[in-house]
């Protein structure tokens, strides 16, 4: 009973968070679920950069994401793991020392052999008991370096997962903005096109009534009706692609898509003031930059681990405690026993796998600098890119205002030279479409003055602060 109570022991931990998932999809109340630990190293790791909008809402948004976005929770522990690593390689540098007591029941044969023994003399049969408590230890010394490289190694990589980390909390954090701002911008064009669609209605109120009385032909009030329907499709477009887009948030912020919602309100955030020539040193805090560093660094150090192999080894093994036929005896003095060796071992011919292991070695180390190369070469493109982009939207946005006045004038007049039946209707809906395109530009030439500052904040690190 007791054997059996022994080999139903196990160290499995709960998997209470996975129950926790499953019950709460099945059963369509969805938990938060938040790791205190993550948190922890998150707010030591990172900055807050969404705060330069001034934007409650968008903040409130971000600490939920930062809490309970599962990509966050996943880097963390990868980094947690990475940490582990360091002290899993750094144990090579100390000895092992074991404690390994036993116990063993013997019989010798009758037939055994015996060099001593004469012919037709059968040895006796023996049994005998062991009882030993020992104290085992052995010790490699490194005496070229390769345990210390591979420490040098895990440190490195665990650096690069904490770039890694801050990446995802960037790539993670950045996203929620940009999901943000393009529902916040396609609720400006659903106001736009909500009092277009207002403007079309009564048009066709006066144009069925003109119609009605015979003033304008069948062809007026046919186009005055497509004109409508087709205003009326584009907002159901617009509803569609803010949906889409208050979805991918929900999922952002860890929540399902059919428990969240944004509530529309009056926006007039203003973009945040870009200082004038950024600096380069700025895109040292990128964490794809930091990452690839760090992990050439790593396969750098494991260069030597590799050379080291080519080189003797020197282990030292070594034991003491009591060894007695015994129980009573065990502790006794005279029951002591101890060992000390040394060995060393040389690599004298091994197929060439040593020199293979290090052509490997070298090879990982000249990809990782050549994709180090590529990353820098890649946040300078990228911030070339958000500045140029921002300075062009500047000056449209400018001009799209000059425009949004002449086209909502036009407009103006075509319906009143229409009321006097001056004009056909399809020059009032010619210059009325002009006039909403005109309006729906500049909601989007807003949208990406947004998106592409938000852009600049990712290509250079979090911000430019």
């Amino acid at each position: 009973m007791n054997i059996y109570l022994l080999l139903s022991c196990s160290f499995r931990p709960d998997n209470s968070r996975l129950k926790e998932i499953k019950e709460s999809y099945e059963s369509g109340q969805w938990k938060i679920y938040t790791y205190q630990k993550s948190s922890d190293t998150i707010n030591s790791n990172f900055q807050a950069w969404w705060t330069i909008f001034n934007d409650p809402t968008l903040d409130s948004l971000e600490e939920i994401a930062v809490k309970a976005n599962p990509d966050i929770r996943n880097a963390v522990a990868r980094l947690d793991e990475a940490r582990a690593n360091i002290k899993l390689s750094a144990s090579d540098l100390f000895p092992a020392i074991l404690f390994n007591p036993s116990v063993t029941r013997n019989q010798l044969s009758q037939n055994r052999p015996n060099p001593f023994q004469t012919t037709g003399n059968q040895l006796p049969g023996v049994i005998i008991n062991t009882f030993q408590l020992p104290l085992d230890f052995d010790y490699e010394i490194d005496l070229w370096g390769k345990y210390r490289n591979n420490v040098r190694a895990a440190r490195h990589n665990f650096a690069s997962y904490s770039a890694d980390m801050n990446g995802v909390l960037l790539s993670i954090t950045t996203d929620v903005a940009y999901y943000y701002m393009l529902i916040r911008v396609t609720d400006l064009k659903i106001n736009i096109y909500t009092k277009a669609l207002q403007t079309r209605k009564d048009n066709l109120v006066l144009t069925e009534e003109r119609y009605r009385v015979g003033l304008i032909t069948l062809l007026d009030l046919s186009q005055t009706q497509n004109d409508y329907q087709t205003i009326q499709s584009q907002y159901y477009d617009l509803q569609n692609y803010r949906n889409a887009a208050e979805h991918a948030l929900a999922m952002l912020c860890g929540l399902p898509a059919y428990s969240f919602s944004l509530p529309k309100k009056d926006w007039n955030i203003q973009l945040p003031q870009i200082p004038e020539g950024v600096p380069s040193d700025l895109l040292k805090r990128r964490p794809d930059i930091q990452r690839q560093e760090q992990l050439a660094e790593a396969a750098n150090a494991s260069i030597g681990v590799y050379k080291a192999y080519k080189f003797p080894s020197l282990i030292l093994t070594g034991s003491a405690g009591t060894l007695s036929r015994d129980v009573s005896t065990l502790l006794s003095s005279d029951s002591k026993t101890w060992l000390l060796g040394a060995t060393l071992s040389l690599p004298l011919y091994r197929g060439g796998r040593n020199t293979a292991l290090i052509q490997m070695a070298k090879a990982r180390y000249l990809q990782t600098t050549a994709a180090y190369e590529k990353v820098v070469l890649s946040s300078f493109r990228e911030v070339e890119d958000a500045l140029n982009t921002l300075a062009q939207r500047k000056e449209q946005s400018i001009l799209q205002d000059s425009i949004i006045k002449t086209s909502e004038l036009t407009a103006m007049l075509s319906r009143e030279r229409y009321s006097k039946g001056l004009v056909t209707y399809y020059e009032v809906v010619n210059n009325e479409r002009t006039a909403l395109n005109a309006q729906s530009i500049a909601a989007q030439i807003r949208g990406d003055q947004f998106t592409y500052t938000i852009y600049l904040i990712k290509a250079l690190g979090g911000s430019w602060q």
